[in-house]
């Protein structure tokens, strides 16, 4: 399991705010969040390696990434974990950190469906204050959607695009090689906007050029390319454009770099009917 401890920060913005408006597609994630206490730089080096050994220990082989952030707080978020390991995971870091420092940590437990909108809150808010000491509380905007705005990297160039008032005013795009995935998501959103598929990257560079859709909905696994590549196309050459991932592989490294590209957020396959409309309203 990887440990980030540069930018870990603003990395774990990126998957906060893709938590926060989907929690659905976190389906089997977790997040063990540990708070450590105030402690000088030397310590915060011996606590990333006391963390190291821990999360190997208890965590080997599992599918997930632990974010060491500025402000000490660890997140190790994992998939398909008994929740009793994390619980002793958390423990183990809690009384060594106290054991070697006196610094006293405390942890909990989030399941990312049921718990994923407060999370996403916490994470967001702390990175907040962090990264934007000097501004009061006051005067900070709150809630997720608005924090992330603050703090997700600005999308420079491209032309404006105005929001389509209505859902039904709406230009989507899918780009789907599976025919019954095409079909399903014709079928949910069936006389809700003016739809339109594309099964290759080839295809779908030609499609976006010439439909310029409001919404596209991007499968990450495509026969010619991958959908990374087109995400890059497509956030090269219209920077303001608002792509959700789709993919049957929900792993870390798939969703990270996803968001870190520039997508708006990412479904998990099988997906619900509800969070298809939920990007679109989000949008309109």
């Amino acid at each position: 399991m990887d440990i980030l401890n540069l930018n870990a920060e603003q990395k774990l913005v990126h998957i906060a705010a893709s938590i926060g408006r989907d929690p659905l597609s976190w389906r089997g994630w977790q997040c063990l969040h540990v708070i450590l206490g105030e402690m000088d730089e030397a310590l915060e080096q011996d606590c990333l390696l006391w963390t190291r050994s821990i999360v190997e220990s208890y965590l080997r082989g599992v599918e997930g990434r632990v974010y060491y952030c500025d402000n000490g707080d660890i997140h190790v978020l994992c998939r398909d974990v008994n929740e009793d390991i994390l619980h002793q995971a958390g423990t183990q870091i809690c009384d060594l950190v106290f054991s070697e420092s006196a610094v006293r940590a405390t942890f909990c437990i989030y399941n990312l469906v049921r718990e994923g909108q407060g999370y996403a809150d916490v994470v967001l808010k702390s990175a907040s204050s962090t990264l934007f000491p000097s501004e009061s509380e006051e005067n900070s905007p709150s809630g997720p959607d608005h924090v992330s705005d603050r703090l997700l990297p600005a999308q420079d160039g491209g032309s404006y695009r105005p929001k389509p008032s209505r859902v039904d005013e709406m230009r989507v795009l899918l780009v789907e090689d599976d025919p019954v995935t095409r079909w399903m998501v014709r079928n949910a959103l069936r006389d809700t906007c003016h739809f339109v598929t594309a099964p290759s990257a080839h295809k779908a560079f030609a499609m976006y050029s010439s439909f310029d859709p409001d919404i596209v909905f991007l499968d990450i696994n495509l026969p010619d390319q991958s959908g990374h590549t087109v995400l890059e196309w497509i956030m090269r050459n219209d920077p303001g454009a608002y792509v959700v991932m789709f993919s049957s592989d929900n792993n870390m490294d798939n969703i990270a770099s996803a968001l870190e590209d520039g997508a708006q957020g990412f479904i998990s396959k099988p997906f619900l009917k509800e969070q298809l409309l939920h990007y679109m309203q989000g949008l309109s």
